[in-house]
């Protein structure tokens, strides 16, 4: 048991007399779909997207993304297929709220929608805090998966590169009651003019569950003003969910207004 669509299936099997035991196969609970999320994406759960300001200090932004893949902390979450999403984005001074609905399949479920909210605060020397909130849902689920979770992220610069450091933490993962903490190490760098590279390293701990660590590396281009493309490895050291979480390249197009 390691995401999402491991938590559903263990609800989806209780609610039918199925025994699921901590470390079953998603595949054996739930005919090989698997859940959903963010992380945001991640791919961070709460997305970050460039805005208009105006003389208020308020900005908003409005995302649209297509992706041959949803991939969550490492994981597909549309059972390898494409998905779309739409996003809406609001600032001020600091202060941030999202929400961002998506495809998905697995357990019976087609539809998430998520919700984000923090502050980011500008400590000097380039080094920003980001400390907030992300709220999962998920539309017609068999049992409540709704899962929220608390989030503090450290960001700053390296030479040319941005790096970051996040954390996120739930008691209540998915509806299995059990606590979970994921942290993720991450890096960016311009390669040249509209083209850079990035890539992360993260862990995901669930008690009496299993942990497991995913990774990611990609290329972003700005194809125009608001547009890019995106080319991204995934991969995992979890072997309990087979196709859904070995290595996969996914690309991605993103618009904002």
């Amino acid at each position: 048991m390691t995401n999402r669509q491991i938590a559903a299936a263990c609800l989806a099997a209780a609610l039918s007399s199925l025994a699921c035991a901590p470390g079953a196969s998603a595949q054996d609970a739930a005919a090989g779909t698997d859940g959903a999320a963010q992380t945001p994406a991640p791919q961070s759960a709460t997305p970050q997207s460039a805005t208009t300001k105006p003389a208020s200090d308020l900005s908003v932004s409005v995302t649209l993304k297509g992706t041959t893949d949803y991939v969550w902390r490492g994981v597909s979450q549309s059972d390898n297929d494409p998905a779309v999403f739409a996003v809406v984005n609001l600032g001020y001074k600091g202060f941030y709220l999202g929400a961002e609905t998506e495809n998905v399949r697995f357990a019976g479920i087609k539809q998430e929608w998520d919700m984000w909210g923090g502050y980011v605060a500008r400590l000097g020397g380039g080094v920003a805090l980001d400390v907030g909130f992300v709220r999962y849902g998920y539309v017609d689920a068999p049992v409540d998966i709704d899962t929220f979770e608390v989030k503090a992220a450290l960001s700053g610069k390296v030479g040319p590169a941005s790096v970051s450091l996040a954390g996120y933490h739930t008691w209540d993962y998915f509806g299995t009651g059990e606590n979970a903490t994921y942290v993720e190490l991450g890096a960016s760098a311009p390669v040249m003019d509209k083209l850079s590279i990035s890539a992360a390293a993260a862990r995901q701990q669930i008690d009496h569950l299993s942990d497991y660590t995913t990774w990611n590396a990609g290329l972003s281009y700005q194809v125009l003003p608001g547009a890019s493309v995106d080319l991204r490895y995934y991969d995992t050291d979890l072997d309990k969910l087979g196709r859904l979480s070995k290595a996969r390249v996914v690309g991605a197009f993103t618009v904002t207004f």
